[in-house]
C-alpha cells in the first residue's frame, strides 16, 4: 500500500517548547526529540502523542540534550517502548546527567494532566535503564532506518549543528527525496564549540530552528565579551562580586572559557571563579570528548581553568560575599529554586555586587522579571515582591544562529518546502518575511500542533 510522506509537529511550533516532530517516511515513523516544556505543566508539558493515531512509530532521533529536546523522552518511551533511540555518541552520554535532572524538576512540579504510570519512567532506577537503549553515533556515519512497515528504507546522517557539545543536525534521503532538520544550529564559532557543519546542498524539505528569527541586530562576540570584561572590572574594582546565571549545558562550558580567555589577556584580573553541580560533571564530559569532536582548540579541557567548588551548604556566607570573585551558577533564567536564584537574594541588597544575564530570558522568568526592574524600586520576582540595589547587565553569548546567518543558510539550500519551529510567533514570522524576499519559490510553514503536512 502506497504511503503519504509526512510530517506532523508534537510540540515546539511557534514557541520554544515540547519540542517534537513526527516525520512518515516511507513507511516509517520517526520522532526527532521529545521535549519537556521549559515552564508549562500542563498538557502541553509533553509532546501530543494523541494526535498520531495509528500511525507507525520506529525510531526517535534526539538532535541534542537540552530538556527541551529531551526531557520527554521517558514520557515518549512509556507510550513506544519498542523505539531504538538514536543520537551521536556525547549526547547519549549526556542524556544521562539531563534526564536525573529532568526527575528533579518533574518530582517539583508534577501534573495533574498525568497519571503516575504515565509518568512511572522518570525515577533513577528507571532512567538508568532507559540510557541503554541509546544507540550512539559518529558525526556523518550513515544510519539505515527501515520501518516495521517496511518500505523503501530511508537514510539519515547526522551533522554537527554547532549549538553544543553532541547537537546534530538530521539528513534523511528516502526514494529520490531528502529532508533536512537543523535542530538548534549555530553557524557562528563559540569559545568552546565550532560554527555548524550541516550540509549546504539543494533539499526538498527543511525544518529549521528560528529562535533569534526576530532580532535583525548584528553582535559580535569579541564586543560581548569586552562588554563583559568592563562590568566585572567595575564590579570588582569596587569591592563587589558578579553573579553570572547560566544555563548548566552548554552556556557554563562556553561562559567560563570566555572568563579564562579575559584572564590570560589581562582583560580581567585573576580572581576566584566558582562553579558547582550538575555543570561540574558536563565539564568532565566536555573534557572527555576534547579531540574525538571538532573544537575550537582541540585539546583544552575545561578543567584547565582554575575552578572553586561552590559550597550549597553555606551559600549564604560564601568567601564570594566578603571578597571579589565570579560566581556561575545554574539556572539561567534564575528559576525559583536553583542556586542562582538563592544567590541572587545575596547580590540584590548589595549596591557595588553585579548580576550579569549570559543566557535567553523567557519573559515570564524570574531573570526577566529582575532583568527589566528598576533600582531601589518593588519589582515581583517568582511571585514576591522584591527589591534590588546591585548592578544587572545583559550580554549575547548565544548559541542559536543569528538572524541573517539563517537566511543566508535558506539561500545556499533552496529547499521547496521551509518549516520555522523553536521560536515564538514573532521569532518564525520575522525570520520567514525574510526568507520570503530572498528565496521566493520556496513555500514556508509555520507549523501548528498537530496539523499533518504533506511531504
Amino acid at each position: 500500500m502506497k504511503t503519504v510522506d509526512e510530517l506532523i509537529i508534537l510540540g515546539g511550533a511557534a514557541e520554544i517548547g515540547a519540542n517534537c516532530c513526527y516525520l512518515h517516511l516511507c513507511g516509517a515513523g520517526v520522532f526527532i526529540d521529545a521535549g519537556l516544556h521549559p515552564r508549562n505543566r500542563s498538557a502541553a508539558a509533553f509532546p501530543r502523542m494523541e494526535h498520531l493515531g495509528e500511525r507507525p512509530t520506529d525510531f526517535l532521533i534526539v538532535t541534542h540534550a537540552h530538556t527541551d529536546h529531551l526531557g520527554g523522552l521517558p514520557f515518549v518511551m512509556k507510550h513506544y517502548p519498542h523505539l531504538r533511540v538514536i543520537t551521536t555518541r556525547a549526547t547519549r552520554d549526556l542524556s544521562e546527567i539531563m534526564l536525573r535532572d529532568t526527575v528533579k524538576l518533574l518530582r517539583s512540579s508534577i501534573v495533574d494532566e498525568f497519571s503516575s504510570d504515565v509518568l512511572s519512567l522518570y525515577t533513577r532506577d528507571m532512567l538508568q535503564k532507559l540510557g541503554l537503549v541509546f544507540e550512539g553515533y559518529h558525526y556523518e556515519e550513515p544510519i539505515e532506518l527501515t520501518g516495521m512497515r517496511a518500505g523503501h528504507p530511508v537514510r539519515a546522517t547526522l551533522f554537527d549543528a554547532g549549538h553544543i557539545l553532541g547537537s546534530a543536525g538530521i539528513l534523511a534521503e528516502w526514494n529520490g527525496k531528502s529532508l533536512l532538520h537543523t535542530g538548534d544550529v549555530n553557524f557562528t564559532d563559540q569559545s568552546l564549540v565550532p560554527r555548524a557543519a550541516l550540509p549546504r546542498r539543494h533539499v526538498d524539505t527543511l525544518i529549521m530552528e528560528s529562535t533569534n528569527g526576530a532580532s535583525g541586530s548584528v553582535y559580535s562576540r569579541h564586543e560581548e565579551s569586552l562588554k563583559l570584561a568592563r562590568f566585572i572590572n567595575d564590579i570588582t574594582n569596587n569591592n563587589g562580586s558578579v553573579l553570572l546565571p547560566s544555563f548548566a549545558l552548554g552556556k557554563t562550558q562556553e561562559i567560563l572559557k570566555v572568563l579564562f580567555d579575559l584572564m590570560q589577556a589581562g582583560r580581567i584580573p585573576f580572581l576566584p571563579v566558582y562553579t558547582g553541580g550538575m555543570s561540574r560533571k558536563i565539564s568532565n564530559l566536555y573534557d572527555r570528548y576534547c579531540y574525538s569532536v571538532r573544537r575550537i582548540d582541540p585539546g583544552f579541557e575545561v578543567a584547565d581553568i582554575p575552578q572553586v567548588p561552590i559550597n550549597y551548604e553555606e551559600l549564604h556566607r560564601g568567601p564570594y560575599l566578603s571578597s571579589p570573585a565570579i560566581v556561575v551558577a545554574s539556572s539561567g533564567m534564575l528559576n525559583a529554586g536553583t542556586t542562582a536564584f538563592a544567590l541572587a537574594q545575596h547580590w540584590m541588597p548589595r549596591r557595588n555586587f553585579g548580576i550579569g544575564f549570559i543566557s535567553y530570558l523567557d519573559p515570564n522568568s524570574p531573570g526577566y522579571e529582575l532583568l527589566h526592574s528598576t533600582p531601589d524600586k518593588e519589582f515581583t520576582l517568582a511571585g514576591r515582591t522584591a527589591k534590588r540595589s546591585c548592578h544587572i547587565e545583559q550580554f549575547r553569548f548565544s548559541a542559536h544562529s543569528a538572524r541573517e546567518d539563517l537566511v543566508g543558510f535558506v539561500a545556499d539550500v533552496r529547499p521547496k518546502q521551509l518549516f520555522l519551529v523553536h521560536g515564538d510567533g514573532e521569532a518564525c514570522s520575522e525570520l520567514a518575511y525574510h526568507i520570503g524576499k530572498v528565496v521566493p519559490s520556496t513555500r514556508i510553514f509555520i507549523p501548528s500542533v498537530g496539523r499533518s503536512y504533506t511531504l
